[in-house]
């Protein structure tokens, strides 16, 4: 067993732990991870002066700015996770994510100007581009953890059937439910006694209180996590809606 840790990544942790190679190619796998994670935090993070987020954040309204091939296929996602869940996960918090382009591929600024953050989703798309790398290296058995909120296991444990993880009460700490994973992804959202408030209903700009933790299971870390926050902000109803859009393995909402 291969186990790396990495702290203050996208500001949290990061754990990585693959079974079934040698050290040294489970240490160049687990390299090939933290380096491709590192490169999209570069490109992705508000709190980069120099990330592409940040330069379109800045930008004047009505201009138009240069964007990364790469940055275009990440607004692109972001703009399909928003679409499928009826706005309920939203990049620019209330805008849309709907993006405009010229010809030659710029971003098109609109009048009132556009604000981007991708924390609640960065993670997600990291954990399956690392994943990715896992697979392509013939990695069979693999659990990564991101912040503890975004989870992603390839294959079963060594000790039995399933990787199992636990959701834990944010304010308690007591565990609420305990969930098997193979080759499947979790994440949770919600509020704490440190972080209450800190998702934001798009519809309204004002900040869910009224549910504690949402977890959802599904194949993929990016619609995960998407998933997880929009479950927060939407009613049951819209959850039902959402839920078509999506092959949803189990979800929780606790309030």
């Amino acid at each position: 067993m291969h186990h790396t840790s990495a702290v203050n990544i996208m500001g949290t942790r990061l754990d990585i732990v693959i079974i079934g190679h040698d050290e040294a190619t489970a240490s160049s796998i687990s390299t090939d991870c933290l380096n491709a994670t590192l490169a999209l935090e570069t490109i992705i993070s508000r709190y980069n002066p120099k990330s592409e987020t940040s330069g379109i954040n800045s930008a004047e309204p009505l201009s138009m700015i240069s964007i990364s091939d790469r940055y275009r296929s990440l607004l692109d996602l972001s703009a399909d996770m928003c679409r499928r869940t009826y706005g309920r996960f939203d990049i620019t918090l209330g805008q849309g994510s709907q993006f405009a382009y010229s010809d030659s591929g710029d971003l098109l600024i609109p009048r009132q100007g556009l604000k981007i953050d991708m924390g609640g989703i960065g993670k997600g798309i990291a954990v399956d581009e690392m994943t990715r790398i896992m697979r392509q290296a013939g990695t069979e058995r693999a659990f990564v953890s991101f912040g503890g909120s975004s989870i992603a296991a390839i294959g079963t444990h060594p000790a039995g059937d399933a990787w199992r993880v636990s959701i834990a009460d944010p304010f308690s700490g007591h565990t609420l439910r305990c969930i098997d994973l193979a080759d499947t992804s979790i994440s949770t959202s919600g509020n704490s006694s440190a972080l209450r408030g800190h998702i934001i209903d798009p519809s309204t700009g004002y900040a869910v209180t009224g549910r504690r933790l949402s977890a959802v299971v599904v194949d993929s870390a990016t619609e995960a996590e998407a998933l997880s926050t929009a479950w927060l902000v939407a009613d049951s109803a819209m959850r039902a809606a959402i839920t078509d859009n999506f092959d949803i393995k189990e979800e929780y909402v606790f309030n």
